[in-house]
């Protein structure tokens, strides 16, 4: 039996399709791992844009994290060396962690990810890898630092609306070690940092999909991407480098798989079921939604109105500068 669980608009999202509400055109590797991990779950975070009321510490400190280096590099590709840039950043980083509205700090109640462990991360991170780091940020044809890139390339493959998908996102900084060129990103942990937690990546959706990113929306040959792992813990931050890397004939298959999730995704939207995969309702802590999903079908709009609020997940929004 079909089941149609709530009025679809998605009219404020350019990602999606005029023709279908609820099909989404535009996928980034966030949507994408959304839907692969349970399409319920997707359609409530990405398709309605239900999020809960107070943002995931992990998100937020992450995000400020990635914004305090990108104020490094810019910085540094206007000339400032380590010191000034590293004082630029940390200005802009203390401003962003400042809650106007309280006149008081950013409070994020984690004893591991808060304003001073964040401080300390970035300092410690670039005091490492800033001066004499052998990645060097590509810089662009405009001559700005190639940080905070968005990217869009088509998919080769279309909806049932006769449209086409588009892959899409963002990639943190594109370097260059020795003739080669990597997608370099950021991932904060409060757990060591060992050989696992890089092979975590091999396979991974985001990772792939910044690997074909690189090739295909910039012309540049990616030999994989490098990750800056940062240990945070209450007293001390750890670094750690590792390669994860994929090959031609990897990207090939995963792109294949793409294409057979967008095509179930496309089913998904022309019925309006989305199905529950009840076996990632308590994966990483418990899914954001495993409240409402408890709840009677009949009674899951007014959880979500009542606990969660609505934001736009639109992944063509641009960054950087491409």
């Amino acid at each position: 039996m079909m089941v149609v669980l709530m009025t679809v608009d998605t009219s404020s999202n350019s990602s999606f399709s005029r023709v279908l509400p609820g099909l989404q055109l535009a996928v980034d590797s966030t949507s994408l791992g959304e839907f692969k991990t349970c399409p319920r779950k997707y359609y409530y975070s990405i398709v309605l844009g239900w999020q809960p009321r107070a943002t995931s510490v992990h998100l937020v400190f992450g995000i400020l994290l990635h914004q305090g280096r990108e104020d490094y590099e810019k910085a540094r590709c206007t000339g400032l060396g380590h010191e000034e840039a590293l004082r630029k950043a940390l200005r802009e980083t203390l401003r962003r962690t400042w809650n106007a509205e309280l006149a008081r700090p950013w409070s994020s109640g984690d004893a591991n990810k808060n304003r001073l462990t964040l401080v300390r991360t970035l300092v410690w991170l670039l005091d490492e890898h800033g001066p004499d780091d052998p990645l060097a940020t590509i810089v662009l044809a405009n001559g700005h630092p190639a940080v905070e890139l968005s990217f869009r390339f088509d998919s080769g493959m279309v909806a049932s609306t006769g449209e086409a998908f588009t892959l899409c996102g963002h990639l943190d900084r594109l370097v260059e070690l020795n003739g080669e060129r990597f997608v370099n990103d950021i991932k904060s942990t409060k757990s060591t940092i060992s050989a696992s937690f890089f092979h975590q990546y091999a396979p991974d959706n985001q990772f792939s999909m910044y690997n074909l990113a690189g090739q295909v929306a910039f012309g540049v040959p990616v030999s994989g991407v490098v990750v800056d792992a940062c240990q945070v813990a209450v007293s001390f931050s750890r670094f750690e480098r590792g390669l994860v890397q994929r090959t031609q004939a990897q990207l090939d298959e995963w792109l294949v798989d793409t294409g057979s999730w967008l095509r179930t995704m496309d089913t998904a939207a022309q019925t309006g079921h989305w199905p529950q995969n009840d076996k990632a309702c308590h994966h990483y802590g418990g899914c954001q939604f495993r409240p409402v999903c408890s709840r009677p079908p009949a009674a899951r709009e007014q959880w979500l109105q009542a606990d969660y609020v609505r934001r736009v997940w639109d992944p063509l929004i641009l960054r950087g500068d491409v």
